[in-house]
């Protein structure tokens, strides 16, 4: 499957898988099934792998999922998403992502080392994986 999720509830952080080629409306229904999932606890980090991604959103993709998320705020306000990139143009949706993200309420970050954004997510108080266990 070219998205996935995990929870590991006890360093407080969710770890995204997405691969290859996926649509806005699979990342949003992931979103949606990780909303429900009873293991995910409010203001939960998340270290999104988008290395093995083809191709970054496009605009309206982006705008898709901010108003997916923003659908689901309750669930998702207060948490940091650090999202590891391969190439420079995902890096750029990425932050136009964000940007849109922020109405709901989550903190989204590109990041091109997986090491980096762990250490973002740690600054905050959250326990993400360290770089051997980021890997999924």
């Amino acid at each position: 499957m070219p998205v996935s999720y995990e929870i590991d509830v006890a360093r407080r952080v969710v770890r995204v898988t997405m691969s290859g080629d996926f649509s806005a409306d699979q990342t949003a229904a992931l979103f949606e099934r990780l909303a429900v999932d009873p293991d995910l606890q409010l203001g939960m980090a998340q270290l999104v792998d988008l290395t093995h991604a083809s191709a970054p959103p496009t605009s309206a993709e982006s705008e898709s999922l901010a108003f997916a998320l923003s659908r689901l705020r309750a669930r998702f306000e207060g948490a940091r998403c650090a999202v590891v990139v391969a190439h420079p143009a995902m890096y750029g949706a990425i932050r136009q992502l964000a940007a849109l993200a922020g109405r709901a309420g989550i903190d989204v970050r590109p990041f091109h080392d997986r090491e980096a954004a762990a250490e973002w997510l740690r600054a905050a108080g959250r326990r993400p994986p360290n770089e051997a266990d980021a890997h999924p």
